[in-house]
């Protein structure tokens, strides 16, 4: 499912049309062929020193389907035990990653996509997002939510400059997370016991409906 951005930038009932930032969304088996694509010789083959930042548990799910990308990247793997988006985490990217970097790939769900989506903003690198989850409708936000001494926050942070989610790995992804995403919404069109299941259609319906209730965030500012 290749996903029109300009279905999200016309006019609401507000009677304006949205800002959306992101320039290509991607939802279906393979997706990560095409990020892959795009990265040797589409769009994205203009940054050349890309930083992958992953944890052990996406890093475990993605590593073979994503095989060449991760040849191409910089890397770097934190630990997925007790992980938080917070000033410990930004530390850890801040110091393994090359002065050089001009791209940042999140591969993984909401914490991963805060703490690259703050980094991609505080150093002025776009990132392009890959949920290995439909878990929440952060992946397009313009925010990250952040623990800065204790307090939990949301901060201005980069949209990603493109989406490739790849039904191989978010459909295979724990019931819990993709059922924590179908709690987000409120879709009855959206079989919970097939989302469970890791039931492709069913997945990719809600990662689109997530993406969508992102989009309609964005409008709203948050």
């Amino acid at each position: 499912m290749r996903v029109d951005t300009d279905d999200f930038a016309r006019p609401r009932g507000c009677g304006k049309n949205h800002l959306v930032e992101v320039e290509k969304i991607l939802i279906e088996p393979g997706a990560v062929n095409a990020l892959e694509e795009a990265m040797s010789e589409g769009f994205l083959k203009e940054y050349i020193s890309p930083l992958l930042i992953c944890d052990t548990n996406t890093c475990k799910a993605t590593e073979e389907l994503m095989e060449d990308i991760y040849d191409r990247c910089q890397v770097l793997v934190l630990d997925a035990d007790d992980l938080k988006a917070d000033r410990h985490a930004v530390e850890i990217v801040e110091n393994y990653m090359d002065e050089d970097i001009d791209l940042i790939l999140a591969v993984g769900a909401g914490t991963i996509h805060d703490i690259s989506r703050y980094v991609a903003s505080q150093y002025k690198i776009p990132f392009v997002s890959v949920p290995t989850a439909a878990s929440g409708d952060g992946f397009v936000s313009t925010t990250a939510v952040m623990t800065f001494n204790g307090i939990e926050e949301e901060v201005p942070a980069a949209v990603p400059v493109a989406l490739y989610a790849d039904t191989d790995i978010f459909a295979k992804a724990p019931a819990g997370l993709n059922a924590a995403g179908a709690a987000e919404l409120s879709d009855e069109k959206i079989s919970l016991s097939l989302i469970e299941e890791g039931n492709p259609e069913a997945c990719e319906k809600l990662m689109y409906a997530l993406i969508k209730s992102g989009f309609s965030g964005q409008a709203e500012g948050e």
